[in-house]
């Protein structure tokens, strides 16, 4: 006989996940509107080797959330792309770091 999870299940706690994206300072701008979607984020100033192991100024943009809307992170991504006319944005979510 199966065993009915259901109500374990609605008395979990829910964690939010951790999404960190390092902004080249060039699109700064975009953080007000990451801001906007997620109030439960901080920025830090930092410096990275990223782009061609060139060192470079960076937003460390950390969000707490219970999730990102995928359409939206896209939209926000190619803005970065666009704006800093780089290949690649670097993120971390889930704990492994990898570029969108």
């Amino acid at each position: 006989m199966a065993k009915d999870t259901s109500s374990a299940a609605s008395n979990m706690i829910p964690f939010p996940t951790l999404t960190i994206i390092y902004i080249p300072n060039k699109a700064d701008s975009l953080i007000g509107e990451i801001g906007e979607k997620y109030c439960n984020m901080t920025t830090e100033e930092c410096k990275g080797y990223f782009h061609g192991g060139v060192q470079r100024e960076y937003k460390k943009v950390t969000i707490w959330s219970q999730g990102i809307d995928s359409l939206w992170f896209n939209a926000v991504i190619a803005k970065i792309k666009e704006l800093t006319d780089v290949d690649f944005v670097p993120i971390v979510s889930g704990g492994i770091m990898y570029s969108v």
